[in-house]
């Protein structure tokens, strides 16, 4: 049997899309940080190893009259700049991953303004008494489960209609009613 889902829209209201844009700020930072973080990793930490060895391995070869030695491969500073440019561009799709996933999303709900409204069905109701937190399982596509009050918990019944809230693109969750 199919199920039908019962969706509509609504605008958001200025609490929702003030959060979406906090949400929007620390992802962007996260991002930033991350993007920074692999750079370094990718690119500086291997070059600065790869001129210390260099200069550990011209360090010992010293003589006091140097004696001739084998000729250096030409391509050495090539394959030096190649190998970063990889690690670079490694470190940029990373970076376009995450942005197209994830804050894209953010930014095009916060510019259209609208969330999704879903009416769905209580599934199962069930107290985790590890955290000491009452659940309500779900039979929409987004959102499988929500935490809840006691006081709620003791008001709805398997089967019962509930309305779930969240973002039309990040499907960030707001809310139920």
């Amino acid at each position: 049997m199919v199920k039908e889902i019962h969706t509509y829209n609504e605008l958001l209201s200025e609490a929702e899309r003030s959060y979406l844009v906090r949400k929007q700020d620390r992802e962007r930072k996260v991002l930033l940080r991350t993007v920074r973080a692999l750079a370094f990793a990718a690119v500086i930490v291997p070059g600065g190893l790869g001129m210390l060895m260099e200069y550990n391995k011209r360090g010992r070869d010293v003589p006091a009259w140097p004696a001739p030695e084998k000729e250096e491969d030409p391509y050495l500073f090539l394959y030096y700049i190649i190998g970063m440019l990889f690690l670079l561009s490694l470190v940029m799709l990373v970076a376009l991953y995450t942005y197209t996933h994830s804050l894209k999303k953010l930014i095009k709900d916060i510019r259209e303004g609208y969330k999704t409204i879903e009416r769905t069905l209580i599934t199962r109701k069930q107290f985790m008494p590890s955290t000491q937190t009452y659940h309500l399982y779900l039979s929409s596509r987004q959102r499988l489960s929500i935490e809840i009050s006691k006081e709620e918990f003791d008001k709805y019944e398997v089967g019962d209609e509930i309305n779930i809230e969240y973002s039309c693109h990040s499907k960030v969750y707001f809310g139920h009613f």
